[in-house]
């Protein structure tokens, strides 16, 4: 009876799980088209295993400068976007060091990935999607083989 209830109880933490990770990403595409429909956006992230993670979106004029910028930062699912005035009117590839430094470090990273990422885009490329943290895992412990012959 015992494993029943451990399973039924899996079950209901799973879709529960689903439910609001289905209602972030949705809350995520809502942020994202109302950026679109006013410009460009470029868009970082800073990706954390057990550490929090950063996602951050920037609308950003045709000079490249941020017109305005929202950060979702956290560990669970109850993350939202939040207002990031300290960005507000700096050109993306040009941030002044003191307002980068106040950033936390995670908001950094996230930063420097968007300045990334709009760069390759603008040039008509197109950005690796990094593996997934099982996929590092993995691969530590799959090393591809050479024969020799």
């Amino acid at each position: 009876m015992a494993i029943l209830l451990a399973i039924v109880c899996l079950g209901v933490g799973f879709l529960l799980q689903s439910v609001l990770g289905f209602w972030q990403i949705k809350h995520f595409n809502n942020r994202y088209r109302s950026f679109r429909q006013e410009g460009q956006v470029a868009i970082g992230r800073s990706k954390g295993i057990i550490r929090t993670g950063v996602i951050l979106l920037l609308l950003v004029d045709r000079k490249a400068n941020i017109i305005r910028a929202e950060r979702m930062q956290g560990m669970t699912i109850f993350s939202r976007f939040k207002e990031l005035p300290a960005l507000k009117g700096q050109p993306l590839f040009y941030v002044d060091q003191g307002v980068e430094r106040r950033l936390d470090p995670f908001t950094r990273k996230a930063l420097a990935d968007a300045k990334h990422v709009y760069r390759v885009v603008k040039a008509g490329g197109e950005v690796k999607r990094p593996k997934a943290p099982l996929s590092q895992l993995l691969a530590v412990f799959t090393r591809k083989r050479e024969v020799s012959s």
